[in-house]
Formats: structure tokens, sequence, C-alpha cells
């Protein structure tokens, strides 16, 4: 069985080191580009199962390249690194697609420990998927991790809850809380389940 492949977007060598030998002890293998340039050369063959983006490059930000990867269809998971625990810039790049971050100076324990959990739930959701008839896209489609996220709130998960199955910040549920509603139009919780309902992205009850 092949390994899973992470790609790791960082322009400071040392943290790549140091990222990669925890990678490789746990049983993946690893890309390395030091800027935006060189990971989307790597694109063109490379096919990661995941991606950890450090937001600041020399060429660009993570952001950036999360946007352009979206845009082209890639559903490829993607954590950010950040200098900084800003809410705004954090919020800006899980609306842009991307399904997590740490802020540095982190714990690589830590960081591969959310990796595992996102590749799990990735691989359970692709279970899921292949097993249940495709739902019609509609004019803004939702990611995986929103769907997942709505399918929790209406099972009566709170935030904190949500926080907690997926091991990140209240902050970064919030910010996807917020993703979702715009999406779908909803003022609330309440309205956003009533509407996915609706549209077929959630069975009815």
């Amino acid at each position: 069985m092949d390994k899973p492949v992470i790609m790791l977007v960082e322009d400071d060598p040392s943290i790549r080191e140091l990222v990669g030998l925890y990678l490789m002890a746990n049983d993946y293998e690893v890309r390395e580009a030091g800027d935006i340039s060189q990971a989307q050369a790597m694109l063109q063959h490379e096919h990661p199962d995941f991606m950890i983006l450090d937001v600041l490059l020399p060429d660009g930000t993570g952001f950036e390249l999360c946007r352009t990867l979206r845009q082209n269809g890639s559903e490829v998971p993607m954590l950010f690194l950040t200098c900084k625990n800003d809410t705004e810039d954090i919020v800006s790049g899980l609306e842009l697609g991307g399904d997590d971050y740490m802020t540095k100076p982190f714990d690589p324990l830590i960081l591969v420990s959310r990796i595992k959990a996102h590749m799990r739930r990735q691989a359970k959701q692709e279970k899921k998927e292949k097993a249940q008839p495709v739902q019609a896209e509609w004019i803004e489609p939702l990611t995986k991790r929103e769907k997942e996220i709505l399918s929790l709130i209406k099972a009566g998960f709170t935030n904190q809850e949500i926080a907690q199955h997926y091991q990140i910040s209240l902050g970064t549920v919030k910010g996807y809380n917020n993703q979702l509603f715009s999406k779908l139009g909803a003022k609330n919780r309440t309205h956003a389940i009533m509407l996915a309902t609706e549209r077929g992205i959630l069975p009815g009850t």
C-alpha cells in the first residue's frame, strides 16, 4: 500500500527539516517546496494527499496558492502555518478553502496529530460519498468540510463540541459557520439546516 503524500510549502529550511522528520517517522512521504513557484511546478506531476502551507512565502502567500488550487478544482486538505494569531487573517484563509491552521511556534507532534485526524475524516467522507447518490451542484457548492460541519450542526453539536471533534479552535469553527451562512444565505444555524435540507445538501428527516 502506498504511503500518503504530504506536500510542505515552507521557506524556512529548519522548519521543513523538522516537520519532514516527524512526518516520515509517522510513515508519510514528504514533498518539500520553498516557495509557490516550486510548489506549482511540483504539482504538475505530484498529487499530494495533504498540504501544509506557510502563509508568508518569498513569492506570495499560502492563501494565494490555496485560492489558485481551489479554483482549479483541487479538494486536497490544506493547513496553514501562520506567525500571528490574527482572527481576520485566519478567517480569510478558511474562506478561500483552507481546512485548518497552526500558529508558529508549534509542536510537531500536534501538527502530525491534526494531519492524521483530517485524513481519517477525509477517508470516511469519501467512503460515505461513494455509497450515496451524487448531489446536484448549485451556484456556490460547499466544500467537504463545510458539509461535515453542517451535518454536525444538524445533529445538535455546539460550536465548542465541533471544535473538540475536529481538534481545532473555536475561532476556526466560527469562521466555518460564517462561510456556511454566507453561501447558503442563512441568518442562523436553524435557517442554514432548513435551506440545506431544501436544496438536497442534507438528507430530509
